[in-house]
């Protein structure tokens, strides 16, 4: 191969390299569909909360509300790139949940000052 052959090669592949740099830095985040019923599992991880809570919620149009026969209510919203930003209600009590949605499954993290509890969360699309 020639210098100047070298020297296109080189700029292919550095070329290709910063495409490949800017996909994992999120440059190229694939945005998805979130909607549809997320079967929620919540464990307690510090406080006297009970242990496991389990949820339905529906997700339409990024919006989040309950779903099924339960006394949680719940709000906010999960991003096109699959933030989770929301609040779950029951009896008077609220806790914060954050995280991340990928693929039909997500989890995160939640707090409560009002009831002095924190945990984990996990979720999977149910059709």
């Amino acid at each position: 191969m020639t210098p100047a052959g070298y020297s296109r090669l080189a700029a292919v592949l550095m070329g290709a390299a910063s495409i490949g740099a800017a996909h994992a830095q999120g440059g190229f985040a694939i945005r998805q569909n979130h909607d549809g019923i997320y079967a929620v599992d919540v464990v307690t991880r510090l406080g006297s909360c009970d242990r496991d809570y389990h949820w339905l919620i529906a997700v339409s149009g990024g919006r989040v509300s309950s779903a099924g026969d339960t006394l949680m209510e719940a709000s906010g919203q999960i991003s096109r790139r699959g933030i989770v930003a929301l609040a779950f209600q029951r009896f008077g009590q609220v806790a914060t949940v954050t995280g991340k949605l990928a693929m039909g499954s997500g989890s995160g993290t939640w707090s409560s000052t009002t009831m002095q509890c924190a945990g984990s969360w996990r979720a999977n699309r149910q059709g």
